[in-house]
């Protein structure tokens, strides 16, 4: 005798088994929806799944042609992460970022007086390729210099790099507004002598609210007061404790350790000579070694150019601009070296 056996549909098709209020037509339309409720339940979560990256590539210039800058910070800002490399000593540089529209930052320094933004279109797998007329470095911020007797940064400013500077007389910085037009002052040695206290304020004001300047040589009385032969010196707004030079160097020619890791960047080693070619040089005496930073040193000398990034007299508001200081100046006949040359283009790039 035949016997029919009856098998228990499993529990999940149990529960839509029509009754007398729920037709086929319904059942059908509850399984499909159970079934895509499955599935997706199960998608894998592609949340975590790896950015697409592509690549920009450039060669960062000056304004004049061919003149290409080392050690330029190159960027990209994307939900809230920074993409960045920086130019080697050729100026050439490659950046892997995310795919997408971007903008792409070039600078120098803090970008205060020197910075480029272009926008770019990155394609996954690919490389975007810039003219040199894209990647060339821009002048954004305003500079003045003090002329002086034995020096001419200017010259190198703008005959070098291609840039605007303007000249201003010593007695301009009685006036703090007037300074405040310029995002760096350059004074070079053999600068008249600053006699005016509120000058010297001034300064000192300037550099808190981030405007930044560069000494040479015999200039540094800018910094520390005028000149008496000894670390004694009346005015200046950096004590004498934090600074003392005199004007005691001879003509020479000493090696420099390059300490500071973004001029090492720069120039691409940690060595350079500096050519003294006049008597009667700032010698650095001594120095506040938590006050400054040794950009360049030398045996048997405390250093030969010294950096302050966070000064402030008292007010900063956070902002402080730079304080370089360089023990030799650039003749205006141009009587320097090239490690010379290319440590004044970091001060003026990166000041």
């Amino acid at each position: 005798m035949f016997v029919q056996r009856f098998i228990e549909p499993p529990i999940f098709f149990r529960m839509f088994v029509p009754t007398n209020n729920i037709n086929m037509k319904h059942l059908f339309f509850l399984l499909l929806a159970f079934s895509f409720a499955f599935i997706t339940s199960c998608k894998k979560d592609d949340t975590n799944d790896p950015l697409k990256m592509g690549f920009v590539e450039g060669t960062v210039y000056s304004n004049i042609p061919g003149k290409t800058i080392s050690g330029a910070s190159v960027f990209v800002n994307y939900e809230g992460i920074k993409y960045q490399t920086l130019s080697d000593t050729i100026g050439f540089f490659s950046l892997e970022v995310p795919v997408g529209h971007h903008q792409l930052y070039i600078q120098t320094g803090d970008g205060n007086l020197f910075q480029t933004i272009i926008e770019i279109d990155v394609t996954e797998n690919q490389t975007t390729q810039l003219p040199a007329l894209q990647s060339k470095l821009t002048q954004s911020g305003e500079i003045a210099f003090i002329p002086g007797a034995y020096d001419a940064i200017e010259n190198i400013i703008i005959n070098s790099l291609g840039y605007a500077a303007t000249p201003i007389p010593n007695n301009l910085l009685s006036s703090l507004s007037a300074m405040q037009n310029y995002d760096a002052i350059f004074i070079n040695c053999g600068a008249p002598d600053l006699t005016d206290p509120a000058a010297y304020d001034n300064l000192a004001q300037y550099i808190t609210d981030g405007g930044s300047v560069y000494v040479s040589d015999w200039s540094v009385s800018y910094l520390i007061g005028t000149h008496t032969g000894d670390c004694n010196r009346p005015l200046g707004f950096i004590d004498d404790t934090k600074l003392c030079s005199t004007k005691s160097g001879s003509s020479v020619t000493l090696p420099g350790n390059i300490v500071a890791p973004d001029f090492q960047t720069f120039m691409g080693t940690t060595t350079m000579s500096i050519y003294y070619d006049l008597d009667q040089w700032e010698i650095i005496n001594s120095f506040d070694a938590n006050y400054w930073e040794v950009v360049v040193s030398t045996n048997g000398l405390p250093a030969l150019m010294l950096r302050k990034s966070d000064f402030s007299n008292g007010t900063s508001t956070g902002n402080s601009g730079n304080i370089y200081f360089t023990t030799f100046h650039n003749q205006p006949n141009g009587m320097i070296n090239q490690d010379m040359q290319h440590m004044l283009e970091f001060v003026i790039l990166n000041l």
